[in-house]
Formats: structure tokens, sequence, C-alpha cells
């Protein structure tokens, strides 16, 4: 059964109702109402010369009974020993006919119409593709097909589009059917090739990647094993150590999004291990044998072997993974030795390793822009004013919004408050801005005045820091300082009670508690997710001419304070809340390139003698 049957289905069976009999194909004629589409109906029952009660209504057995014309290539149709269609074309019309009348009358119709009502990350993409497709735009007709009814399928199994990544993409087709599979391969290679397009790109991740999502002719690996990793990494996230028999809990060394990696990594490992017919997947009832010293030969080795190949992975990746590997194998008793060494000593990971101690070229190819061109500087550093400039364009009419104009009002302000904080405060992650709140026992942004200077403070806890390795002080963002606290006071006024469950009045009326994150959540009185933030901010920051990523802030500070001076690297390190080591890591390209400019400089000096 299909993923969009299986929702159909469900939806169909309530409590309480009886269950329903089995479907046949005479209930899809009972249904049908065209005189046209019911003789085309008949006919089936001429082809098997059977009554219609006993052929079965589903999808999947009639799929395996009339393939599409594209599957059957250059076979003969069914029934072509009895000439029982005049064309290819007269059947794949009633294959076509057939087909929607089974979808609806087991649901799927019904079911696909209720996903498609749904307002939420594929409204907006489809909105998009919509528009690019019309008046010979660079989306053809069949491209926007492809990813309406992909979205069909992603919409039933919980995904946005920002949730396309390798560790949760793989194990959602292996679970598809085949037709829908083939489908789904199809729409994610169409939104690869869509991806040049901006107005695409900002909806997906930054890093989409059609060749670890679609992991072609792979092992697939067992719910089973993925459970076993699973709490592999589990272990190794909550050290017993740290238990507190107060609150049942212990405190996790890594985030969500680590623990994600990693478990992507031990997936990987099994994946080739099985691959390199060192395990059988479908028997293994432990993951001891993964961490074996037989196991990590044949997979560094392969890694390596496949490494430029369409779905082998990088030396960087494999340096992560071994790096992984070694890390969860060793809280889970197992000797992290080996994988060590060949960590520091095998040359294809030492050159993933060195490649991570590298800015990422995506990254510089953002931050080189600022250095040649002053108008992106300026753009950059005056993006806060920008978003609110057309936040407060929208609402600037005394006539009621719809909800599409309000929804880009709070987007653009959301972004303008969360640009204050990044330029006019400190240039902290995407995750520690959206751990502010401003009301609450937590409360960790406050308002300041002594005389006539008002300011904001923010304070980031330690446990908020990437890795929990730095505290910053308390921010303070000044009522002189180009604007910053005058675009967080707007927003506080004029935006975030535009969010429902921030508004006073909303939640008095309905009786909630009002939400006390001071990037509030569009849904519920949670925190805004960091997915929604990422999207809006790549769309706001495109409709400026500088098309950007949460992330990119603290490499545009960084890249303009070191290139005005090398001697601002403490500064730039206190500002970002990093080490000096790091920023000399991944910045020394400034460095080198202003000591080449003034080694030229010397050279035509000498020149002119």
């Amino acid at each position: 059964m299909g993923l969009l049957s299986t929702v159909a289905a469900a939806a169909m069976s309530t409590a309480g109702e009886e269950a329903r009999p089995a479907l046949s194909m005479q209930t899809v004629l009972d249904e049908t109402t065209d005189e046209t589409e019911a003789k085309r109906i008949r006919r089936l029952a001429d082809f098997f010369n059977a009554p219609l009660e006993t052929l079965e209504c589903s999808l999947d057995w009639f799929d395996g009974e009339f393939p599409s014309l594209k599957h059957l290539g250059a076979d003969p149709l069914p029934g072509a020993e009895r000439e029982f269609w005049g064309s290819r074309a007269s059947y794949r019309k009633w294959r076509e006919v057939l087909r929607r009348r089974i979808r609806a009358t087991t649901g799927e119709l019904a079911a696909q119409a209720a996903l498609r009502a749904r307002q939420d990350g594929w409204t907006d993409l489809l909105s998009d593709l919509e528009r690019l497709s019309k008046d010979d735009g660079p989306v053809n007709a069949g491209q926007y097909g492809a990813l309406r009814s992909f979205s069909d399928l992603a919409r039933a199994a919980e995904f946005a589009p920002l949730d396309l990544v390798p560790t949760r993409v793989p194990e959602f087709l292996d679970k598809l059917s085949v037709y829908e599979r083939e489908k789904a391969v199809r729409a994610l290679k169409t939104i690869e090739k869509l991806r040049k397009l901006r107005a695409v790109a900002a909806h997906f991740p930054e890093n989409f990647d059609v060749c670890l999502l679609v992991p072609e002719e792979r092992e697939p690996v067992p719910d089973a094993v993925r459970a076993m990793i699973r709490e592999a990494v589990k272990t190794a996230r909550y050290d017993e150590g740290t238990y507190d028999d107060i609150s049942g809990s212990s405190k996790p060394s890594f985030n969500d999004n680590t623990a994600e990696t990693y478990e992507a990594a031990l997936v990987s490992l099994a994946r080739t291990a099985a691959e390199s017919g060192k395990v059988e997947l479908t028997q293994l009832n432990c993951i001891d044998s993964l961490f074996g010293s037989e196991v990590r030969i044949a997979v560094i080795k392969r890694w390596i072997q496949e490494a430029g190949a369409k779905n082998g992975i990088s030396a960087r990746s494999a340096a992560g993974y071994v790096r992984a590997i070694a890390q969860i194998g060793e809280a889970n008793g197992f000797d992290p030795k080996p994988w060590r060494n060949n960590l520091a000593n095998n040359d294809f990971l030492t050159e993933g390793r060195e490649d991570d101690n590298k800015m990422a070229a995506k990254n510089r190819r953002f931050c080189e822009p600022l250095l040649r061109r002053p108008d992106n500087a300026r753009t950059f550093l005056r993006q806060h004013v920008l978003y609110q400039e057309t936040a407060c364009d929208i609402l600037a009419t005394d006539k009621t919004l719809p909800e599409a104009k309000l929804g880009r009002a709070r987007m653009f302000g959301t972004c303008a408050a969360f640009a204050a904080v990044e330029l006019r405060g400190a240039g902290i992650r995407k995750g520690s801005a959206l751990a502010g709140k401003c009301a609450g026992p937590d409360q960790n942004l406050f308002r300041r005045t002594s005389g006539d200077v008002a300011r904001f403070e923010l304070r980031i806890s330690k446990k908020d820091m990437k890795g929990e390795y730095v505290e910053l002080p308390p921010v303070p963002i000044r009522d002189d300082k180009f604007l910053g606290y005058q675009v967080l006071d707007w927003y506080l006024k004029e935006i975030r009670p535009l969010f429902k469950f921030a508004n006073p009045d909303w939640c008095g009326e309905n009786q909630i508690a009002i939400s006390p994150w001071l990037f509030p959540s569009t849904k519920s009185g949670n925190v805004l997710s960091g997915g929604l933030l990422y999207k809006w901010h790549v769309q706001c920051s495109t409709e400026i001419g500088m098309r950007m990523t949460p992330h990119n802030f603290r490499h545009g500070i960084a890249t303009l304070l070191l290139a005005k001076s090398w001697e601002n690297l403490s500064r730039a390190a206190n500002y970002l809340g990093c080490s000096e080591r790091v920023l000399q890591t991944f910045y020394a390209w400034i460095d080198s390139t202003r000591s080449l400019e003034e080694t030229q400089d010397l050279l035509a000096e000498a020149l002119s003698c």
C-alpha cells in the first residue's frame, strides 16, 4: 500500500465505526456517475471474464496488472494477443480513468485534497513554482507537477522542504512503494536542477545534495539496526556521572543536531560494512562487530575508493565520520585508538581534517564580496533597517490586511529584530538568539535605562552557546548605535503582537498563557523553529539583494573586522563568542591576501626607485 493510500485508509476509519468491508471494483462502478467512465470500468470485467465484485479495488493490484506505457516500454500491451486495445493511446486513457476512479473510491483523492489544503512550507514553495511556470518562465509544467505530487508524499510523512536532509530522506524513501519511490526520486532530482533559481533554493536546506538523499543501489539499513545506533548515540550523549535523582535526568553532552550527525555516521558505517561483505545487517543483533578492526579497515578503504564516485563521500565527511565513530564507540566501551590512529595518519583522512579546519568554499564566496564591494558591506550592516522598512510598508494601510501580507510583515519584522541582535548586539549563533526570552521566570532580555539613555541587555547562558564552551557577558544593544535598540523596540511593540500566542489580547480572550519567547512560534506558545527562521532570513535577504543564511552574520562580521585590521582578532573573538585560534584558522586567507597586496606594493615601490 502506498503512503497516500495509508493516509486515506486512516482517515476513513474512525472510533466507533464498524470495520468497512473490503472494496471491490464493483464498488468503484457503483460510485461512478459518468456513463462513459462506467463503461470503461465494465471493460475490466470483460478483460478478466470475471464479475467486478471479485476484482480488488487497489492501486497496487491495478498497476501490477496494467503497467504504465513507460514501464511497458517496447513490450506488448496487456491482452495484446486478443487485440483488446485499439491503440496504445486508448490504453493510456482507459488506465488514467480507472486509476482516478480507484483513488476516489479508496479515499486517496480526498486525503490528497486535505493535504494540499494545509498551510505549510510546501504552500509557499508551490506558490513560487506556479508563479515561475507562467509566461514561459524558467519552471516548466512537468517540473511543477512533479514537485506538487512529491509534496503530497512529503506532507503525508510530515516532511517540510527544510527537512530534506541526509539523516531523514533515505529512510523515508525506503518506506515508499516502488511507484511512489520512483516519483519521489524524480522530484528530488528536479529540485537539484531548480535550486539554481534563488526563489526555489530559499525553500530547501543550503547543503541539499541529491546524491546523499538518494543513495542509488545502496544497502538498506534495517529499522532494528537504526534503533541500536540511536541507543548507542544516546549512551554517548548522556553521562551517568551527571545524573540528578531529583529531576531524574542527566545532562546532555551534545545537542540534537550533533546527535543526528553521529547517527548518520554510524548508519554510513553499517551500510558500507554490509556493502563490503563484512556484516549481514538483517542478522545483526548488536553493533559490536561494526567497531572491529576488519570492518574498520574495509569501510575506510571503501570510502577512499568511492570518494570521487557519484555516491561517494568527501574526505572532509569521512574524517568527520571517523571522529564521530571513535567518540560513540569509546562511550559504549569500544577501543577508539585504531580509529583515531587512522584519523591522524591516513593521508585521505588527514586531508579531510585539514579541509574541516578551513572556511567552507560557500562561506568564502559570501565573505569575499564584502571586501571587494563597499555597497555589499553597507547592505550587510544595514539589513535590519532595510527589513524594518519593508515591514512598515506592508503595515502602512488602514485596511484589514489579508493573512498572506500579515505573514510577510511578521517575516520581515522578525528578521529585522534578529539582524539587530546580530549586528548591533553580538554575532551569536541562531540557536543562541532563539533562546531569548522577554518575559517569565527565565527572562534574559531586559530593557535598561540610565537617565535619557536606553538599552536592551541580552544574557546568553553558557548552556545556550555551541558546545557550552564560552559564556558571553551581558550583551548591550544601545540606542545610540545605528538603530539597533530602535529596531528591537519597534519589533516588540509592532511585530511580536502579530503572533497570536504573543498577543496579550488574544491570549486573554482564549485564556492562554502568553509566550515568553523573544521570537515566538507562529502556531503555538513555543519558540520559533530554527528551520523557519532560516527560511525567512534567506528569503528576506534575497529580496534586498544579498542572499545569506543566519550563520553568514558571523562570517560577515569576522571578515569586516579582520579586514580592517588583524589586530581586531581578540575583539572579533569576543564579539562572536569563540576562540582566537578558531578565527586564525578559518580567516587566515584574509591575512594572506593582505600580505600579498603589501608585498606587491613593496615591489612597485622598488620598481619606481
